[in-house]
């Protein structure tokens, strides 16, 4: 399984429609989960002021990542694959 980070663009959203939108992918991703894809939500950021949004999604494929999000109706700009690099002290 990888790691994915999702950007979306949401001019105008609020606060509380990010966080519906947040439900609605972690559900979707629930939903996936129980027909047998390999998805996991993890959490958000979403940036008001700039009105975007960052995800990070485990799962098998971008494909994946990307039919939770469609099947949640929460809007998508780009996915791509990300490499968690533990920080050395």
């Amino acid at each position: 399984m990888a790691s994915f980070l999702v950007f979306r663009d949401l001019p105008g959203v609020t606060r509380d429609q990010y966080t519906a939108a947040q439900h609605a992918a972690a559900a979707a991703a629930r939903r996936y989960r129980a027909a047998g894809h390999q998805v996991t939500y993890r959490g958000g950021f979403f940036l008001p002021h700039t009105g975007r949004a960052i995800c990070l999604f485990d799962a098998e494929s971008a494909d994946d990542v990307t039919a939770v999000n469609d099947q949640a109706g929460v809007p998508v700009t780009e996915v791509a694959e990300a490499i968690d690099l533990p920080a050395r002290t």
